[in-house]
């Protein structure tokens, strides 16, 4: 079996990969929801002989028909800047075969930033000049790292906001390098903007949701998801 590299945003993400025994488990490196180190540490995953790398985690929602827990397999990631970098097409095909009709699977474009969309109106903008069904900050710059090295890429995201969710701006950028939540922090904030604590319910919730699709994908995938 090839070995894989895997790379999340948050802390959560990384911990859906509990499903599997620890000795059976890909290599995983979270970036904190930060672009740049995310491409320092797919890079690593490289040097330390993965042969395939793997963006998983949430993802925001572009299309009014996605809701939180739906799953996104990419056949293409378009960057910031327009580029262009397509995920392997026999993974993809072996990928759905294996999981079939068993999830809300939508395959369609991913679409990089990096810095977090946070409103409504900037995913409808977002997704009407890319096409794209959802946006994250970690599988542009894995894309890259994956084509100059030359080995299979791939995408698994889950909706956690969809585009009729906006998340408060005071929220964004509590995140540690290690990618878990500065709790005080969003507890300070959230004692002087309490009006938005139905917000940051909604956010929980959905979150929630995104993050049990993505267990139950990697459960049914297993250790190689699907990465021959």
């Amino acid at each position: 079996m090839l070995r894989l590299g895997v790379i999340t945003g948050l802390a959560r993400e990384s911990a859906c990969l509990d499903v599997f025994p620890a000795e059976e488990r890909p290599f995983v490196r979270c970036a904190g929801a930060q672009s740049e180190r995310a491409g320092i540490l797919a890079q690593t995953l490289v040097n330390e002989g993965c042969e395939g790398l793997l963006s998983f985690g949430m993802a925001g929602g572009l299309r009014d028909s996605l809701t939180p827990g739906n799953i996104i397999v990419a056949p293409i990631v378009i960057g910031p800047k327009g580029q262009v970098y397509e995920t392997s097409k026999v993974w993809l095909n072996r990928l759905c075969s294996i999981i079939g009709s068993d999830y809300f699977l939508t395959i369609a474009p991913m679409v990089g930033v990096d810095e977090v969309i946070s409103n409504t109106e900037t995913k409808k903008k977002l997704g009407l000049s890319s096409r794209a069904a959802a946006v994250d900050m970690e599988s542009h710059i894995v894309g890259a790292v994956a084509e100059k090295a030359g080995i299979p890429f791939m995408v698994i995201r889950a909706v956690a906001d969809p585009i009729g969710c906006s998340i408060p701006n005071w929220v964004l950028g509590n995140i540690s390098e290690e990618g878990s939540p500065h709790y005080g922090s969003i507890l300070a904030g959230l004692a002087t903007h309490p009006w938005d604590f139905n917000k940051l319910l909604r956010l929980n919730r959905d979150s929630s949701l995104a993050l049990s699709s993505l267990r139950s994908v990697a459960n049914g995938l297993g250790p190689s998801f699907g990465l021959e």
